[in-house]
């Protein structure tokens, strides 16, 4: 064998044009739209490998090639949605316009900030995986959960809380302001998904954009009288 045939790495050579690692790459993001499409239809209770499989159109060995088990999938379905979320919401909208702007800036940048995210729910499949199927399957997936809430809950309230430089805000109240507005565009996130999505998308939007104003206006009016 000529010797620049040795220097090649088993991972490094191709099969059908693609290299090894962009085969199982690709294998991969198969599994996880066959993810999707089960565990926002059947429900994670219901999904099994050999169903999704035989949705990815691949073999239990390819599954077990790249998860463990099927909550590892489900775990990576979970991150690879509520990632693309916060990508979209960080280059979509909150980079949009200046924070520090007026009053109707801010609730411009609001509005399309809970238009991504009603937009990302309007998925029945997406919703279902992050508002229900995550939820009690083992500590492990709380844990995930409850650190996705966390890093929501910071990234939502960092730029209100920019818009106030006078007004110091502790890291315990800025946690709790964070969660109280991811807390209440999840919930109506799962009322407008349980509902049908009978409501007007322009309902839910707005509700949830008169919390974060009127949360932003309360603390506009103390940071007043502190200062």
């Amino acid at each position: 064998m000529p010797a620049s045939a040795k220097s090649v790495p088993p991972t490094a050579r191709s099969y059908g044009g693609l290299a090894m690692e962009d085969r199982i790459a690709a294998r991969r993001a198969r599994f996880l739209e066959a993810g999707v499409e089960l565990f926002g239809t059947q429900g994670f209770r219901g999904a099994t490998v050999r169903g999704v499989c035989a949705a990815a159109g691949l073999t239990d060995r390819y599954f077990y090639e790249s998860f463990p088990t099927l909550e590892a999938l489900l775990a990576a379905v979970y991150t690879s949605l509520k990632e693309g979320f916060a990508t979209r919401l960080m280059h979509e909208s909150f980079v949009s316009e200046e924070w520090h702007g007026d009053a109707a800036a801010i609730e411009r940048q609001v509005t399309a900030a809970y238009e991504l995210w009603f937009d990302t729910v309007r998925d029945s499949r997406v919703a279902r995986i992050l508002l229900v199927e995550i939820l009690g399957v083992s500590p492990e997936m709380d844990a995930l959960y409850e650190e996705s809430a966390r890093a929501m809950a910071a990234l939502t309230i960092a730029p209100l809380a920019a818009t106030l430089p006078t007004l110091k805000l502790s890291k315990a109240r800025r946690e709790l302001l964070g969660r109280a507005l991811v807390g209440a565009a999840l919930q109506v996130a799962k009322m407008w998904m349980t509902g049908g999505y009978r409501l007007a998308r322009r309902d839910v939007v707005r509700t949830c954009v008169l919390v974060a104003t009127g949360t932003l206006a309360a603390l506009r009016a103390e940071a007043s009288a502190t200062s």
